[in-house]
Formats: C-alpha cells, sequence, structure tokens
C-alpha cells in the first residue's frame, strides 16, 4: 500500500495530526435522530455529525469525514469498534484512511493509465451536513491536491433504517462531472478499525478492541468484526445489491504510517469493489483470488454503491443477518478443506433464490442437488483434483457468491506420508552435535535446513536449532502417530532422536555428581558437546518433550520389541523432563516464569501422564506434577484472560486454560476460553479461513498455523463435557471444531503445494492468505505456502489427538456424521470411519456418548438407536498380543455383557450414564475382531415385587422401577417414591420377584440406602445378605454366588450359576441392632 505524496503547498511538508476538539461531542449542527437514545460519553472527540438509536452510536468527525465512532448502546463494554485520533493518533495523517474514506485509480478519457484519488487530499471540497434522517459527506468540486477528488463529485450518505432503527446504510454515489468518460480503475474501502493489539493488556485486546473476518466472493461478501472474547454483538457489513467485493490489500511493514508492526498491528486493510490498477500493482505485496473489474462513467453518468452495517447476535444470527440482507447463507460440511475420499454437503439459501451451483471449469468438480431441507438448497460437493476449486453460486437471477474450496488426500494417507517423510527425510545425520536432531525442510529447495548448509537469514538458532516448536513437532507428531499405526522405522527414528540429540546434547546438562538434570537447552547453536549458549529457561520446549517421552511410553506398552527402552523408562523420562521445567529453570529468565504463566502448547496431556504415572505404580512422580500444577492454576484463575503467550493475541493460552479449568472445576473460565476460541475462528466459505484461528494481529498471514487442530481439541473437549446439544449455538460450534481439524490437514503436500517429486510427504508452516512476498523476507513462498515445515507437525499432532467421527443432528442439513461414512438402517447407525486416525467416535446425537479404542483402531461401528447394542469391528495392529481397551463416557446407564466374534460373553460392565467405562478385550491375534457390547435386559422389570415390610413413605415398587441411582445417599427432590425401604425395622428383611411364568436368571446388582444421621439414625447397607430361588417346592440358595458386596454409592452385583424359577429374593441382615438406628433399604435391585 502506498499512501500519496502531497503536490499541494496548501498541503504542508508531510503527515500532520488533525486538530480534534477534546469534549466537544454532541456540538451544535449534529443531529440526534432518537431523542431518547443519546451518544456514549465514553468518547471524546471533535464536532461530529451523529447518528443515534438504542442500536447505533454513529459519529462523523466534521474535519475528515472519518467514521470515529462505532458502537452499540447497549454494549456493557463500550467498544468503539472504530479508530479515530484518540485511539491511534499516529494515523491522524493528511492522507487519511479513516473508515469512510476512500481511495480510487481514475483514467480520464485516452489517458493510459489511472489516477490516485483519495478522500483524505480533498478537505477543500469536503462538507459534511446533516439532516433529519442523515448524515452526508460530500466532495463537490476539484480538490486543489492532484490526487484529491476530481472531475467526479462523491456523495457518502449514512443512514438509521429499519423499523428499529437498527441499522445503519452507507451509499457512495459517484457522478462524472467532467466531459470525458472515466474509468475507475480501483475503487477501495479503507477499515481503519480498533485492533492494535498490546499484548501486555490482555483486558484491552479481549474487551476493547475488535477483529475481523472477512468473505470476499462478489456479491455475497461481508466482513464482520467482534471483541475476542467473543461477548455481545458482532459488527457485520453486507453489500447492497448492485453492490460487491473483489479484492484486499494490506499495508505491509515499512509502507508508511499504517504498516504492519508486528507484534500489534496487522496493517490497514482495503477492500476493493473494483480492482483493475490495484492487483498488479500489489502483485508482490497481496494475492488476488478473483477477476478484476473497473466502472466506467460517462459524462453526467453515475452509479451508487451500498453497504448496511448491522448487528448479530451470535453465529446463528449472523446467517440470518445474511440471509435477511440479500446475500447468501453458507453452511458447508464438514468444512472447506474436504479429503477426497468424503463428498462435502453445501447448504444455501438466498432471499431471492438460489439460481445455479456451478464448479470451476477444468477442475471437475461435480455439483449434485440433494434436494431442500429447512428452507435450504442442498447439494453434493465432489472434488476430484487436488488443491484449491471455486464454486460459484448464482442468486437472485444474476448476482454470484464465489465460495473456495481446497481438497486434500484421505486423512490417514496424509499422515502416513508424512510420518514416513519426517523419518526418511528430516532428520540429521551427521558428526555435528546436532544429529538425530529433526529439522525443517524447505521445498524450495528441496533439502533439508542444516547448520552446516544454511541458506541465510532470519534467526539461524531458531531455524536449524534443532529444538524449539520447530525441531521439538516433528518428533512429538511421529511418536504419537505410532501408537496405534507402529512402523519400526519411525519409532528409530524418535529413538535416535532421544538417544543422539536430546540426551546426549540438547537435555545433556549434567549435576556437580555427573547426573542428569534433564534441563533442556534452548537449542543446537553451532558448538559441539553442549551449546555457547548454557540458557535452559524455554519452558515450551520442555512440555513436546515430555510429550515424546509420554507417547514412546505408550508404543512401548503395546510393542515392546520395537523400542529401545521399557515403558516405565520412557515415562520416568516424561516426569524427569516436567519436573524439570517446574522445577528447574533458573529465575529471572528472558520471559519470566514460563512453566508457570504461560499458556504453551500440549500441556493438555497432565491428565494422561498423571494417570500413567499412577497406574505404573508411581505414585509419588504422579503426586509430585499435581503440586507443580496449582500454582499455575492460581496465576491462570487470577488473571481475567490469561490466554497471554508469546504473541499479541495469541490462541496458544487457549488450551492449558481449558485444561486447569476442567481439572480443577472453573465452569466460568472453560466458557469464557471455548467462547473465545470459538470467536478468533473463522467461518466464511474460503478455505483458508474456515476453522483457522486469528492470531497474531489478524486474518492476513497466519492462517492455518498448529493452533487450528489444537485449538480444535479444546473445543470438541468442552462440547463433550459441557456442550448442550439443543443450546443455540451447539451446531455452529461442532461445524468450527470439525472445520478446524480438517484445515490443517491441508498444509500436508502432496502435490498440491509443490509438485516435485523430493517434496512429496512435507509439510508448508502456514499459509499466508495475502500472498505476495514472505512476511520473514528469507522464508520462500510457493503460491501463499511457506516453503519451510516450521511448526506444523505440532498443529498434526494436535490432529492425532483430536480425531474423533462427530455424529450430529445438524439442524440445517440433518444426521450427519464427521469424518466418517454414515449409513442409516431400520435400527440406528453404521460408520466408516474416515477421520484419519480411527479410534474415536463421539455421538452428539445419543447423549454424547463417546467411544475411544486405545491400543488398536476401528473399521467399522454400529450403533443402536438408544445405544444398547454397539458392535465394533477392530482392526488388530499389535498381531498376536492384541488386547485392545475400549473406553466410554456418557454410555446409557444400564448393565452390559460383552463379547467378541459371537461367542459368550467374556465381561460385563455397568453404566450410571455419565462415569468413564472401560471394557477391557481378552487377548485376541483375530485380525479384525467384533466386539459387542449389549444392553442386559433388566428381568425385574416384569415381575412383581413384594417385600417383608415397607415403610409408609415409601414404595416396594421402587425395586424395579428402573432408576438409575447416582448415591447411596438423600437426593433432592426425594427419592422415597421410587425406593424401598424399611425403617425403622431392624433384625432380617426379604425383598422378593414373581414372574408370570418360569425365567432363567443368572446375575443380579443392588443399590442400597446408605443414609445415617450423626446419631446413627436412618438406613445403612446390611451387614450381611444373600438371594435364593423357588424351586418349586422350597427356597434354595443360588450357586456358586460370586460374592455378596455391601458397598454404598454403586452397584453390588453377584454372578451365579443360571436357574429356570418364578420367584427370587434377597434375605438381608441389618447392620443396627436398635430400631432406627441401622434399617435397610435398596434404591433398585435389577435381574439379568
Amino acid at each position: 500500500m502506498t499512501l500519496v505524496p502531497s503536490s499541494s503547498s496548501s498541503s504542508g511538508p508531510g503527515p500532520r495530526r488533525r486538530t480534534v476538539l477534546l469534549g466537544a461531542a454532541g456540538a451544535a449542527g449534529t443531529a440526534a435522530l432518537v431523542a431518547n437514545a443519546a451518544p456514549s460519553s465514553a468518547f471524546a472527540l471533535g464536532p461530529t455529525a451523529d447518528l443515534s438509536s438504542p442500536a447505533f452510536d454513529f459519529r462523523v468527525d466534521r474535519a475528515t469525514g472519518g467514521v470515529f465512532v462505532l458502537s452499540d448502546p447497549r454494549d456493557g463494554y463500550g467498544t468503539n469498534y472504530v479508530a479515530n485520533p484518540d485511539v491511534r493518533p499516529i494515523f491522524s495523517v493528511d492522507d487519511s484512511r479513516w473508515t469512510g474514506d476512500a481511495v480510487f485509480s481514475v483514467r480520464k478519457g485516452a489517458a493510459t493509465g489511472g489516477t490516485a484519488m483519495v478522500t483524505g487530499r480533498s478537505d477543500d471540497i469536503r462538507t459534511v451536513s446533516t439532516s433529519a434522517d442523515a448524515v452526508t459527506v460530500a466532495y463537490s468540486g476539484r480538490a486543489a491536491d492532484a490526487n484529491g477528488i476530481r472531475d467526479f463529485a462523491l456523495t457518502q450518505r449514512y443512514q438509521l433504517t429499519g423499523t428499529l432503527r437498527d441499522r445503519v446504510s452507507w451509499t457512495m454515489t459517484l457522478r462524472n462531472t467532467s466531459t470525458e468518460s472515466l474509468e475507475f480503475l480501483d475503487i477501495g474501502i479503507p477499515f481503519l478499525m480498533n485492533a492494535w493489539w498490546d499484548g501486555g493488556n490482555q483486558t484491552g485486546i479481549y474487551e476493547k478492541n475488535v477483529a475481523r473476518h472477512s468473505f470476499l466472493g462478489r456479491d455475497g461478501s461481508y466482513i464482520t468484526w467482534q471483541r475476542p472474547n467473543g461477548d455481545g454483538s458482532t459488527l457485520v457489513l453486507v453489500p447492497q445489491d448492485g453492490t460487491s467485493l473483489e479484492f484486499k490489500d494490506k499495508a505491509r511493514p515499512g509502507e508508511g504510517p499504517f504498516a504492519e508492526q508486528d507484534p500489534s498491528w496487522e496493517g490497514l486493510v482495503e477492500f476493493y469493489l473494483h480492482s483493475t490498477a490495484v492487483v498488479p500493482r500489489r502483485r508482490n505485496q497481496a494475492g488476488s483470488y478473483l477477476p478484476s473489474t473497473s466502472l466506467t462513467l460517462a459524462p453526467g453518468q453515475e452509479k451508487t454503491y451500498g453497504f448496511t452495517f448491522r448487528w448479530a447476535a451470535d453465529a446463528t444470527d449472523l446467517r440470518d443477518v445474511l440471509f435477511d440482507s440479500g446475500v447468501v447463507d453458507v453452511v458447508s460440511l464438514p468444512g472447506m478443506v474436504v479429503p477426497q475420499d468424503t463428498k462435502a454437503t453445501l447448504a444455501l439459501r438466498a432471499r431471492a433464490g438460489i439460481t445455479s451451483v456451478v464448479g470451476q471449469a477444468g477442475r471437475g468438480v461435480t455439483v449434485v442437488s440433494k434436494g431442500t431441507r429447512n428452507g435450504y438448497s442442498l447439494y453434493e460437493i465432489g472434488l476430484p483434483q487436488l488443491g484449491a476449486s471455486s464454486v460459484t453460486v448464482t442468486y437472485g437471477g444474476t448476482k454470484t457468491s464465489v465460495l473456495q474450496y481446497y481438497s486434500i488426500e484421505p486423512i490417514e494417507k496424509l499422515i502416513g506420508m508424512h510420518a514416513a517423510f519426517i523419518a526418511a527425510k528430516q532428520q540429521a545425520t551427521t558428526t555435528r552435535g546436532y544429529n538425530g536432531a529433526f529439522l525443517q525442510w524447505d521445498m524450495s529447495n528441496q533439502k533439508l535446513v542444516t547448520w552446516d548448509d544454511y541458506p541465510g537469514g532470519g534467526w539461524k538458532e531458531w531455524m536449524a536449532g534443532g529444538s524449539d516448536d520447530l525441531g521439538h513437532a516433528p518428533a512429538v507428531f511421529l511418536a504419537e502417530k505410532n501408537i496405534d499405526a507402529p512402523v519400526a522405522g519411525e519409532i528409530a527414528a524418535v529413538d535416535k532422536y532421544i538417544d543422539t540429540f536430546l540426551l546426549s546434547y540438547l537435555q545433556g546438562r549434567r549435576d556437580s555428581a555427573g547426573q542428569l538434570t534433564y534441563q533442556v537447552y534452548r537449542w543446537y547453536d553451532g558448538r559441539d558437546g553442549t551449546p555457547n549458549d548454557q540458557g535452559v529457561w524455554r519452558s515450551y520446549n520442555y512440555i513436546h518433550i515430555a510429550n515424546t517421552y509420554y507417547a514412546m511410553y505408550r508404543i512401548a506398552q503395546g510393542q515392546p520389541t520395537l523400542t529401545r527402552r521399557s515403558a516405565s523408562e520412557y515415562l520416568r523420562l516424561a516426569f524427569k523432563t516436567l519436573e524439570a521445567m517446574f522445577t528447574k529453570i533458573p529465575l529471572p529468565s528472558p520471559i519470566g516464569d514460563g512453566a508457570i504463566k504461560h499458556g504453551m502448547m500440549g500441556e493438555h496431556t497432565y491428565p494422561d501422564i498423571i494417570a500413567a504415572l499412577r497406574a505404573e505404580g508411581m505414585a509419588a512422580d504422579a503426586d509430585a506434577i499435581e503440586r507443580y500444577l496449582l500454582p499455575k492454576r492460581d496465576f491462570f484463575f487470577a488473571e481475567k484472560y490469561p490466554f497471554g503467550s508469546e504473541m499479541s493475541i495469541d490462541t496458544t493460552g487457549f488450551e492449558v486454560s481449558y485444561l486447569l479449568a476442567k481439572k480443577y472445576g472453573n465452569r466460568a473460565l472453560a466458557d469464557k476460553v471455548q467462547k473465545a476460541s470459538l470467536t478468533c475462528r473463522g467461518m466464511q466459505p474460503l478455505w483458508y479461513f474456515y476453522g483457522s484461528d486469528n492470531r497474531h494481529m489478524g486474518e492476513s498471514w497466519w492462517n492455518l498455523g498448529y493452533e487450528c487442530q489444537l485449538g480444535a481439541w479444546q473445543q470438541h473437549d468442552y462440547l463433550l463435557t459441557y456442550g448442550d446439544t439443543a443450546s443455540r449455538d451447539f451446531a455452529d460450534s461442532v461445524r468450527s471444531t470439525n472445520g478446524a481439524y480438517l484445515s490443517g490437514w491441508a498444509n500436508i503436500n502432496s502435490g498440491q503445494i509443490s509438485p516435485l517429486a523430493g517434496n512429496i510427504g512435507a509439510a508448508s508452516w502456514i499459509y499466508q492468505s495475502e500472498k505476495g512476498a514472505n512476511e520473514y523476507g528469507f522464508m520462500p513462498i510457493l503460491d501463499g505456502w511457506w516453503a519451510w515445515s516450521g511448526e506444523a507437525a505440532l498443529g498434526f499432532w494436535g490432529g492425532l489427538r483430536t480425531a474423533t467421527v462427530a455424529v450430529v443432528d445438524d439442524p440445517i442439513v440433518g444426521p450427519y456424521a464427521y469424518g466418517a461414512d454414515m449409513t442409516t438402517t431400520a435400527t440406528g447407525i453404521v460408520l466408516v470411519p474416515k477421520d484419519g486416525v480411527r479410534r474415536r467416535m463421539t455421538l452428539f446425537t445419543l447423549g454424547k456418548l463417546d467411544i475411544r479404542i486405545e491400543r488398536g483402531t476401528y473399521t467399522r461401528a454400529e450403533i443402536q438407536q438408544r445405544g444398547a447394542d454397539i458392535r465394533l469391528t477392530l482392526r488388530n495392529t499389535r498381531g498376536a498380543g492384541f488386547a485392545p481397551r475400549i473406553d466410554l463416557v456418557n454410555l446409557p446407564a444400564g448393565s452390559y455383557s460383552v463379547t467378541v466374534d459371537g461367542g459368550a460373553a467374556v465381561a460385563t460392565v455397568r453404566s450410571d450414564g455419565r462415569s468413564p467405562v472401560r471394557v477391557a478385550v481378552p487377548t485376541t491375534s483375530a485380525a479384525a475382531p467384533v466386539v459387542r457390547i449389549v444392553r442386559d435386559a433388566n428381568l425385574a422389570a416384569t415381575a412383581a415385587a413384594a417385600a417383608s415390610f415397607t415403610a409408609s413413605w415409601n414404595r416396594v415398587t421402587g425395586l424395579n422401577d428402573g432408576s438409575e441411582p447416582q448415591t447411596s445417599r438423600d437426593v433432592v427432590p426425594d427419592d422415597n417414591a421410587t425406593t424401598w425401604g424399611a425403617y425403622p425395622q431392624v433384625g432380617q428383611q426379604w425383598v422378593q420377584y414373581t414372574w408370570g411364568a418360569a425365567t432363567t436368571v443368572r446375575r443380579l446388582a443392588t443399590y442400597f440406602v446408605d443414609n445415617l444421621d450423626a446419631s446413627g439414625t436412618g438406613i445403612s447397607v446390611p451387614s450381611s445378605w444373600s438371594a435364593e430361588y423357588w424351586d418349586g417346592a422350597a427356597w434354595r440358595p443360588v450357586a456358586a454366588p460370586s460374592g455378596y458386596g455391601t458397598a454404598a454409592n454403586g452397584w453390588n452385583t453377584v454372578t451365579f450359576a443360571p436357574v429356570s424359577t418364578t420367584r427370587l429374593r434377597l434375605l438381608l441382615t441389618a447392620r443396627g441392632t436398635v430400631s432406627g438406628k441401622g434399617s435397610l433399604g435398596i434404591k433398585e435391585w435389577q435381574v439379568f
């Protein structure tokens, strides 16, 4: 972006500060259109022309014509969405770019090129006036400045519209006042918004700044701005009929006062209605995705363009706003990055109707109409060619909206390709100290970026030091991938990294006794043996290394012959690394107490590592990590927005903020994280924005980074833990989460980034959607993709941890399975997973039932509608010692029998409907065993209940009313009517079931009452009990009982030899011997 130099002596020699009359808001001549909605006093500005309503505080500066206040009076934060001289004085220059300014390139008559003209150079012909219902900024006449408005008149009109005065219409009329034709090669609109990120003020960032999400797609374009905390209204800009957007430009570093300033300011962004001149001029700074157009006006002819500002309450309301405003509302599942083994489901609606949907010519895109549903037209989109393809939606007859998809290889193939590539090509083999390190791959040169063959530029220690996210991410991804898809050579590569680089160099520091300290040096810096830089303060390194050790522990559990160490040794290394991070980093450090005060990538594994330590008998180490986390918890809980990390606005901090909130029961923080995470992610129908997080200033150049998939982990876990499937925002949250998961896999090259054979399987660090030259000048760029692999594998690690099939009933599309082919049967669904990992499924349609396979994968799942029958076809990844484990959360309450390949039951498990349930499948050598988990029929439901005595407030029918108790104590409201009790009786009591016909029984379960007060009065579990059956003549004890437990707050299950009978009873002896003190009670008695 180039500022227009002054050519008028009246303008002075250079940029100047505008005169601002502080405290003069509401000066004479301004218009308050709604008497009862006075402008907010929070903003102190010079004389302004105002529009006010309950929905808008909108003020136009009389000196500049810029919009200096745009806010929602209903907003409790008082956020001003636009910048003004008080917000950012540096922006107050002659060649201004306030919101409301406009830039043009105009070719007159037979001229060979256009002349730049800007409203900021047109002070002498600008007037700002008010009427009863509008503010008008007019440019009439010939500006003295050669780059001011000349030969045409420009009238900008702002008007409150809508029956509730809840919209601001902004029209811009251009009239050719010359005697020759004028071609408007460019018409650009700058949006100088309140988005200067102060990294030292997280509260200011999340409550006072606004972040942008834009969709440039012709007539269907729109732009939104929202506070990063996600609270309150979203500002929406939509084009009016006859107006479209086609190009976005941005001020790059060094380009004047509006230039990007890392890490605080993205740079001024201008959106273009026409872009014939600017696109070729800025080809090295900004890329174009759409063809350029221009406007020609004959003498006296005029053209009016228009936009409307509106507020949207949430994502659902945003779609309604778009629809109501006349643009296309787009929903695409599973996202905008789509694997080739999956068809996209595209849902569209437009107020003027959908005319046609056409794929990009020459790309083989298929579009198949699938009818309508819930007011949307549905289409199936096939994307047979890798890379970007557009789909053009024509609506209202002639208007168009251009969507951009991206096709990738099947995810499982991508994972395997990239893992093989890392093991084969990204590990250093050298006699130097970085031997065994994983280094970046440079696709522009098809080679490793090494210390001894460094191409120059950047921070060499970071780029070629084998450490930080760049060096540790490939290792942690490679180890995680091999847990359930083991490849001997890949596992050996991780072991080499551990032995020859970590423990022999980077983590090789020893104390005075010669013992490893497990501290981590920052990086290899050219000195062998030990680095020149002896700093061990970089806490971000430790967690990646600990996670690598933890993944190797899991590999060694299932494939002990493929690893160099035992499982317990790797786990011990993970603990020692975390211990060093929390206790052995000298303070102060350049980043403060990073282990405590920073949110680092990968910290969501703490509970897993703690659980593993306990399982391996290392309880003291598990307790130590618990202690180390407490100060971190306290620090994060004390911060209003504990999201700060290394970038000014950084989504990295969301992961551990959520983890701590969940672990320690801080629901408010968990909600805050989820809302911020969803707000930062794009949902526009553009593959490089959909699911990608806005971090590091804005959406222009840090796209598809590792936080796409790491953030998807946190979002999915929130939906599983706290999400309400009936809530208004649930469907959009699931769409965002799965779109984020998919988008990150686009970074793996299958030929769509680089066609060179040596780069197949490599990865790109990030995508730079603005294209042009790279923001890191030394970094090669391949059509927007950074050619070096950077931190990409950290995102892929997050992807492996996130991967799941997610089954939903989408309110627009209907029943849908993210990450799977789903077939609906008469009794339920069949899933064939395509999520790339095939270890997990989450059925949001079935009470958020979550099923995870450990030590194996699955190829097919059949789920009965109510979850009463689950069949999983597993894939044996371990050979003869295959002993998978199936963990289920939110399994519908009941007792379940487990069978393998149709045989007899191998296990029985019980669910309370919420708590985790674990199924340990017996060891098998079968290649594809079918595990079936079937809810047992409770035979008690058809029996008549009786008892020796029942208290008047209890009911004997409570024994078999089908309830699933959660506690042995009283509940609110009380459950007396669904409980059998014998208070105040003591001694022996009996309860009995009678069936109308002989019934075979083999197992029973009781849930006892245990509710004594401090004096011992009340009901307690029995001191002893037993079961008897009626043989037709007498009561007999059941044979071979497994044992009669007396636990409280849980089921006491007894198995026995099967017997056919018409009656079954329990004999119970009260624990108490004094009336009313230790009587008997049962909340539920089940029989199978």
